[in-house]
């Protein structure tokens, strides 16, 4: 019993390592999730594979994080508005931040969308330093057009306030691709 539970999670966790950026665009078209019946709580039915950032803070032991994912309503490409949405989920300890806007490739700044913010967790450390992990949601618009513009060359931009820039995130070629033809 003890090796099946084992093997299980050695299975699970090989899985959850892959880097969906090296995989072909038709595995990637497959991890495309839809749910044709209930979207979720924003509307969106659509979901694309997860991506991932992070590095490692010494203060706490663990990994500041930003996943995010595309979004899209169930008949974007026919509403006149044809913006998918970047679903961003960000995990971080340290000095509390202000995720503002996106730092665009052409220059330009676009305003993020926020849906949440909380401290998961504060501690002492060394009887001297106080510090907390935070959690903050929020999404990006991205239109159809820079989607065909990541499809070939892929495309990064940065989460910034205004004083300081910090994670920079891409999309990378062909990993969204999927979304263009449904």
């Amino acid at each position: 019993m003890g090796f099946a539970a084992f093997f299980g999670v050695t299975i699970g966790l090989s899985g959850c390592t892959q880097n969906v950026r090296e995989q072909s665009p038709e595995a990637i078209a497959q991890s495309v999730t839809h749910l044709p019946s209930t979207p979720d709580r924003t509307g969106l039915t659509w979901f694309g594979p997860e991506l991932h950032v992070s590095h490692y803070r010494t203060l706490f032991y663990v990994y500041d994080t930003v996943d995010y994912r595309l979004g899209a309503q169930e008949r974007y490409q026919s509403n006149a508005n044809d913006s998918l949405i970047l679903l961003i989920n960000a995990r971080y300890g340290g000095d509390n931040r202000h995720y503002e806007f996106a730092m665009m490739p052409n220059t330009s700044n676009r305003e993020l969308n926020h849906r949440q913010h909380e401290a998961e967790r504060c501690q002492i450390f060394n009887s001297l330093i106080s510090s907390c992990l935070y959690r903050d949601r929020f999404s990006l618009s991205v239109t159809k057009a820079e989607l065909e513009l990541a499809r070939d060359t892929g495309r990064q931009f940065t989460l910034a306030s205004k004083t300081q820039a910090y994670e920079q995130l891409d999309l990378p070629p062909t990993i969204y691709g999927d979304f263009l033809t449904r």
